[in-house]
């Protein structure tokens, strides 16, 4: 007790209040004033570290000082009856004119007091500077934005907002975009980060909405913003960390570099270090090194290397960009030889133009060569084992090596959105629909914004009948709004929503060519059926697939048969058959999956009456074809309508069964107007499967109108 009267005697207590107000007040304004100007992140721990070290010096100067209107003297050359006397006489002897330095102690107690108060008053007033004039106010949002759902926050989850061009050339912009898709594949190979990828997260390019309003549509954590500025063979990146919730700044730096692979990696390191940081994860040495070295040491090869990238992202994917983009991988593997992940990222597009029949079997192959590459150079690398995947998928449909392969890589980045997105995939291709769907979920909830997951998690929910978690997913990705327009035509096509479909459709379909003209014969309108086939819906560069050279012609000849101009479609339709009889390989795309968006080997003798050129198909369909159970469904409504239109009702029907069987009666509504069946409506097999579908209408319906 006499210790703690004498601290009180000594000011001591009021001075340590003093001076941590005081402290917090500078480290609030350092925080906020010194990111303004570029000031490098250790300034701001230095000052925090010098008022730690300066509490107790400070405290012992209280004990051994007091301040006196003489100035600062020893409290032990003070008098004693000037330390003892009593607050009421010191008051007295003030009253009473006598000195005022025999009483110090109260007078020095109220204006530490005053200061304290002072220091609290400041401290009030720079929050409601910050809070209202510091901070940029936000711009009215449209409705449409105002109504997205806010996420649930996912601890661990990054947010990379699109880095800002401040290059004074434009061509530059492309460095910028380049590097922010280069850190987010960095920063995904990093165990324990959960990272939003590129695809959700330009749609904030230009977006006026807060960091916190970002972070609670995506449910991220952090955010982190930047910018590039190139000049020559000079780069400048600044970049800042900030709390997704608080929308307080974490960290921040500005990076002035030579442009050099060794610097573009050392800032990616030291970006990831400092996100890793705010998510209390600890980097791996095998991570640190990957970030800091990268792949190449030459830098216009890593330049050509971002282009490649750029151009060959599935979302924007056209046969131009696909050429584009193997043109600059050729260019960064010219540069650089030993570049590991340019081949791998080769192989990629090279399996996904031939995937998505932008090109022939070539590229497949092609592909092999540039996945051995990568191995050889990169064996245990993230990049190589996604090729590797890839090649097993999309070039072989070996599932169970894909699988396995997609499983290191998320043993190694379990967080890793696209390994779980293309593991989804390749189960919905083996037939595991649960395993498919539990796999897209997971990605989601990595990359929430994601509208490629999204849409094949909400088109697998729909085409096995959980329709009322489909139709939840249809609401969300209204909310995102952006570059879904055909994807709603394809869905609402799916579920027999023909208008709506039609009224969806927003010009020319790059991605699946056929869809409007699907659409068309679906609706049973000639006057569609004729838009369909015009230059607005269906462009000339779109008409020659070079694994189905016939498609535009079929689809001719087709819509003439349904026209009832038979003749003219049965010349139609010898011509093609001529064609591909010059050709050593009549079908290139075979009964592969991009056959659901052209056609099968069925299709031609279907539309010819040529029964037994259907049972020829369907014989080398089930002899000579790799399992494919998403693609079955395609494939045997084809032949259901080959069969139907060359007069063998039971066979048509056992593969419509067949059909229902493997997806469930929700799959009636996407070929009951399938052209061609007509010759089936009455058929006893075939309104079973329509009452099957209306009892399971009515059930779900019920299901769906449940709260």
């Amino acid at each position: 007790m006499k210790l703690l009267a004498e601290l009180k005697r000594r000011n001591v207590i009021r001075m340590a209040g003093l001076y941590l107000v005081g402290a917090w007040l500078v480290v609030q304004v350092a925080g906020t004033v010194l990111p303004m100007f570029g000031a490098p992140e250790w300034l701001a721990r230095s000052i925090v570290i010098l008022l730690i070290v300066g509490f107790l010096p400070s405290l012992v100067i209280s004990w051994i000082f007091e301040l006196t209107p003489e100035g600062l003297q020893r409290e032990d050359d003070l008098s004693a009856d000037r330390r003892a006397a009593p607050r009421a006489e010191r008051r007295l002897r003030r009253i009473s004119d006598q000195p005022i330095e025999q009483a110090p102690s109260p007078i020095v107690a109220r204006r530490i007091d005053r200061l304290i108060i002072g220091v609290l008053l400041i401290a009030l007033g720079f929050f409601a500077i910050e809070r209202f004039l510091l901070t940029i106010p936000a711009v009215p949002v449209p409705a449409s934005v105002v109504s997205r759902p806010a996420l649930t926050p996912v601890p661990g989850l990054v947010a990379v907002l699109p880095f800002r061009n401040r290059s004074k050339r434009e061509e530059d912009a492309y460095f910028a975009e380049g590097m922010h898709d280069d850190l987010l594949t960095q920063l995904s190979k990093v165990a324990g980060l959960k990272v939003i990828s590129r695809t959700s997260m330009m749609r904030y390019l230009d977006t006026t909405l807060s960091i916190p309003e970002i972070a609670r549509e995506l449910g991220a954590a952090v955010v982190l913003e930047g910018a590039v500025q190139r000049a020559g063979d000079e780069v400048r990146i600044t970049v800042q960390l900030i709390d997704g919730t608080s929308d307080v700044h974490l960290w921040a730096e500005k990076y002035d570099r030579a442009l050099t692979t060794n610097s573009v990696f050392e800032i990616q390191a030291d970006i990831a270090k400092a996100v890793a940081d705010a998510m209390q994860v600890v980097l791996s040495p095998a991570a640190n090194k990957a970030l800091t070295t990268g792949s190449t040491s030459n830098i216009r090869a890593y330049e050509a290397f971002l282009q490649g990238k750029l151009l060959a992202a599935l979302d924007r994917a056209t046969p131009e960009r696909f050429a584009e983009a193997l043109v600059q991988f050729e260019r960064a593997i010219t540069l650089d030889p030993t570049f590991a992940e340019a081949y791998a990222r080769r192989a990629r597009t090279q399996l996904a133009s031939y995937w998505f029949a932008y090109a022939d079997e070539s590229l497949r192959d092609a592909a092999k060569i540039s996945t051995e590459k990568a191995r050889k150079l990169a064996p245990d690398a993230i990049e190589t084992w996604m090729a590797e995947a890839y090649f097993h998928y999309w070039g072989e449909l070996d599932y169970a090596r894909a699988e396995a392969t997609l499983q290191r890589v998320i043993q190694r980045a379990p967080d890793h959105a696209e390994a779980w997105y293309a593991r989804a995939l390749v189960a919905r291709r083996d037939g595991r629909f649960d395993d498919s769907i539990n796999a897209l979920q997971r990605s989601v909830a990595i990359d929430p914004a994601n509208t490629d997951t999204l849409l094949e998690l909400r088109n697998t929910l729909a085409t096995v009948g959980r329709r009322k978690q489909a139709q939840a997913l249809d609401q969300r990705l209204q909310a995102l709004g952006q570059g879904v327009a055909s994807h709603s035509a394809e869905a609402a096509f799916g579920r027999g929503a023909f208008d709506e479909a039609w009224a969806a459709l927003d010009g020319a379909n790059d991605f699946y060519t056929t869809l409007p003209f699907r659409i068309a014969l679906a609706s049973g309108k000639p006057e569609r059926i004729e838009q369909a086939l015009a230059e607005s819906l269906w462009p000339k560069r779109l008409r020659k697939v070079p694994e189905y050279p016939e498609v535009y012609p079929m689809a001719q000849a087709e819509a003439l048969l349904l026209g009832g101009q038979k003749e003219a479609a049965t010349a139609a339709l010898m011509a093609i058959k001529t064609r591909m009889a010059e050709q050593a390989k009549p079908y290139p795309g075979g009964w592969s999956s991009s056959g659901n968006y052209f056609y099968f080997p069925c299709d031609l003798p279907g539309m010819l009456g040529d029964l037994e050129g259907v049972r020829l198909a369907e014989r080398d369909y089930r002899e000579n074809t790799p399992r494919d159970v998403w693609s079955e469904g395609g494939v045997r409504v084809s032949l259901a309508v080959a069969y139907a239109r060359a007069g063998d009702a039971d066979a048509a029907l056992d593969h419509l069964e067949a059909v229902s069987a493997l997806f469930g009666p929700v799959t009636f509504s996407g070929f009951a107007a399938s052209p061609g069946l007509e010759s089936l409506r009455q058929h006893p097999r075939y309104l079973a499967l329509a009452k099957a579908h209306q009892t399971w209408e009515a059930e779900d319906g019920a299901a769906v109108a449940a709260p």
